[in-house]
């Protein structure tokens, strides 16, 4: 059901510098997205992918903000992680016009209170 990981989001108040380091690593800007006017980067090399976006009022600047775990079946996954008992964040699937066709997804606990979240880009 799921595929390995989707991606690693880090919040950023410095969306220039943040993109000036990564760059310098060796990663290669591959998409951008707009999220309610706030600036959404990702950024992959390799297998790797960082989902980096623009959060002004968030405390944890830098810190990791969620891990993203690959699935094609964005449904199924979800009633098997809500019947396993975890702490459901988002109460549905979820849907943002990000890449070509859109991707759906939902966020959930694990049990350290990290936050773990279920992509599929959607295929058409």
């Amino acid at each position: 059901m799921f595929n390995g990981i989707s991606h690693i989001g880090i919040p950023t108040r410095n969306l220039y510098k943040t993109t000036e380091l990564y760059e310098k690593l060796g990663f290669k800007l591959i998409n951008q997205e707009d999220n309610l006017g706030s600036k959404v980067y990702f950024f992959q090399i390799n297998d790797l992918m960082l989902e980096v976006y623009e959060a002004k009022a968030t405390p944890e600047i830098g810190a990791i903000n969620h891990l993203a775990v690959e699935t094609d079946h964005v449904e199924e996954a979800f009633n098997y992680i809500e019947k396993l008992g975890f702490e459901m964040i988002d109460k549905q699937v979820k849907h943002l016009p990000f890449w070509d066709h859109g991707i759906s997804y939902f966020n959930f606990y694990g049990p350290n209170h990290e936050i773990i979240e279920v992509c599929q880009k959607n295929l058409e």
